[in-house]
């Protein structure tokens, strides 16, 4: 068995032609023949390291971090100052225009921030979700708020949508790209030239998003 880095990621598939994929996560996804020995493993990644270096170098130079003043929490794309108000309990009151966020939870508390992270992503994301597949005829299944390392959705074989929680951080432009695609997958399971070009109909502005996840997504 071959060790690899941990960003290195094997698939076996029945294709003919093994092909790398690095993308802005600095994840290296290596699609392989069913057939493809550990050698065979070895020899194309020694061919190719000199490319994946320089792919994973691109994207690091592309790659910003959105800094935070210590009272700040990044929620939809925005920097919102964060009171907290003992009498305020469990409420959380968000002021879009104002930029602020009141609440009696601590949420500038790394754990406590994170759960109502998911509890928002969740309730964002399905509602993206139904809009969409209720506008474009859309059927998936179970729905899952997850903490992919390398992605920021997927769609199983069997219709069930995964989605990565720290995309509540990110713009709605970045949320409703990533909901769209995953929902595309449910009818094309691979990237195709028809699956982009589904998605390209469908959501005119994902090169906005996908650009938006390349410069700032790694820092999420």
């Amino acid at each position: 068995m071959i060790n690899l880095p941990e960003n290195y990621i094997i698939e076996r598939k029945p294709v003919k032609h093994a092909r790398i994929r690095v993308n802005e996560s600095n994840s290296v996804r290596i699609i392989i023949p069913d057939s493809f020995s550990d050698q065979e493993i070895d020899a194309l990644l020694n061919q190719k390291e000199k490319w994946i270096s320089e792919k994973l170098a691109f994207f690091d130079d592309r790659k910003e971090s959105i800094v935070l003043h210590s009272n700040q929490i990044l929620f939809q794309g925005e920097k919102y100052s964060f009171y907290h108000f003992s009498e305020l309990k469990r409420k959380v009151i968000i002021n879009h225009d104002h930029k602020t966020i009141r609440s009696g939870l601590e949420l500038l508390d790394p754990a406590k921030l994170e759960k109502w992270y998911r509890k928002q992503a969740r309730k964002i994301i399905l509602e993206r979700l139904e809009s969409y597949s209720n506008k474009h005829g859309f059927v998936y299944n179970k729905v899952f708020i997850r903490a992919q390392k390398s992605k920021w959705g997927n769609c199983s074989a069997k219709k069930n949508l995964s989605f990565n929680w720290r995309l509540i951080k990110a713009p709605l432009i970045v949320i409703d790209y990533i909901v769209v695609h995953e929902l595309v997958h449910t009818e094309i399971l691979n990237h195709t030239r028809q699956f982009w070009m589904k998605l390209k109909l469908l959501y005119p502005e994902y090169k906005k998003a996908v650009n938006w996840l390349d410069k700032y997504g790694n820092g999420l």
